[in-house]
């Protein structure tokens, strides 16, 4: 890949942080916690001096994201910030486009359980979720 633009992160001050929220009707059985809701997982980088300060970071982009709103169905509905499903530091020197940020390990697993962790472009873009349209907030 080229060389194009790069993000210093000679300090480590770079993180990836799960921001977990989740969407329900406002008038809901609190009490009731096997109750199903929209659960969303979403990755944020985030730039701050230690892992505290980007969990801090984190906590208040999620609080100010949360919003109410009315579907279709008329039901006043609400996202609501869950909290932090993962913080990981970013190791390289530069961000720059093809530069690896996330991985997992998989564990000593089986050949056909390898191949199931993959797809095709074909199965990739016929699962691939385009970005929502957001809703005005009220």
């Amino acid at each position: 890949m080229k060389s194009q633009e790069k993000i210093s992160n000679e300090n480590g001050n770079w993180y990836i942080v799960e921001i977990v929220e989740k969407c329900e009707p406002v008038d809901r059985n609190e009490k009731q916690d096997l109750r199903r809701v929209t659960t969303w997982g979403n990755h944020h980088l985030i730039k701050a001096n230690s892992p505290e300060k980007a969990f801090d970071k984190a906590v208040k982009l999620g609080k100010e994201a949360e919003y109410k709103f009315t579907n279709t169905d008329k039901v006043e509905m609400e996202w609501i910030f869950v909290g932090i499903g993962e913080l990981l530091p970013i190791y390289e020197e530069n961000i720059q486009d093809g530069t690896e940020l996330m991985w997992r390990d998989y564990g000593f697993i089986s050949e056909r359980r390898t191949k199931r962790l993959v797809f095709d472009k074909k199965e990739f873009l016929k699962e691939f979720k385009p970005k929502p349209k957001l809703y005005k907030k009220l």
